[in-house]
């Protein structure tokens, strides 16, 4: 049986720090998934990293994954150049005390799959070779126009790549047509924790989860089945054009919902999750992890 601790990317309220750890407390959540401090997280300075991990221990507020931009990354580009910054987020996954790093498997024309699919795994073996020997997991989520965009292909990498972890995200299987039960069964080969991020696929709008197409009743009722032990649930709101979306993703972003604020956006972002969390009969502990 699992239970789950909510996490979230605070970066969409805002790019400071003090404003996204403020965040987090508002919705009583403890686990943050960084990506954008100041700016790209794998751009900040040693200095700048060690500032934030003292204001995050501060607040009592730990790291449940390094949100990594590793693997957006064109394909027919030269591997060396990503390799590098593939280097330097291994040393921040030190740095900040997290184990996972999340990451993607290379944008891909789509009409090409199987003929890139040799230089994906021979990147992806060379990543998780260096990355055990750091003590850090790979975690990969199905993001679109990479070789993981679909159910299909999530399989594929976790079956061939033993050391590769699973990252759910039912809104981008949504936007890509794709069922995000399949999905859910693909990521369950080998799986790592879930965004909770949903979407209308006719409409091909980012609603709050439970709002959309994504099921993530059904989907949790199956990690619930599947797996034992503590489960994060790491909210991405995408409900509001925040600051930074324009440097982390080349989609135009339609919402369900106006929101006036990032704030808001968020916060209704991390109530959903908890609604739905207590229709399925867990209730959340003075720890705040959601059990049964």
């Amino acid at each position: 049986m699992a239970e789950f601790l909510i996490s979230a990317f605070a970066d969409e309220t805002s790019n400071d720090p003090d404003h996204q750890i403020a965040a987090l407390k508002r919705n009583g959540l403890r686990m943050i998934e960084p990506r954008n401090i100041g700016g790209g997280i794998v751009d900040r300075t040693d200095a700048e990293l060690d500032a934030f991990a003292d204001k995050l221990d501060r607040a009592g507020i730990g790291i449940s994954a390094l949100g990594s931009p590793i693997g957006k990354y064109d394909i027919d580009k030269p591997f060396d150049a990503h390799l590098t910054v593939f280097r330097r987020a291994l040393e921040i996954c030190r740095r900040l005390g997290t184990n996972r790093m999340r990451m993607f498997s290379f944008f891909v024309p789509q009409e090409r799959l199987k003929e890139c699919r040799a230089e994906v795994l021979r990147r992806l073996s060379v990543m998780l070779e260096e990355a055990d020997r750091a003590g850090v997991t790979l975690c990969h989520e199905n993001e679109s126009k990479i070789y993981g965009q679909n159910p299909e292909e999530v399989a594929d990498l976790l079956h061939a790549l033993p050391g590769l972890y699973g990252v759910f995200d039912a809104a981008n299987y949504v936007m890509n047509d794709a069922d995000p039960l399949a999905g859910i069964e693909a990521t369950l080969i080998r799986p790592a924790y879930l965004h909770m991020k949903d979407a209308i696929g006719a409409e091909k709008a980012i609603v709050p989860v439970g709002m959309g197409d994504g099921r993530y009743e059904e989907v949790l009722r199956r990690v619930d089945r599947a797996m034992d032990g503590l489960v994060y649930l790491t909210v991405e709101p995408h409900l509001h054009i925040f600051e930074i979306y324009q440097r982390i993703d080349s989609h135009k972003l339609k919402t369900g919902i106006a929101f006036d604020n990032s704030d808001d956006a968020f916060d209704c972002a991390v109530g959903s999750v908890k609604t739905m969390l207590t229709r399925l009969g867990y209730t959340e502990g003075a720890d705040l992890i959601w059990r049964k």
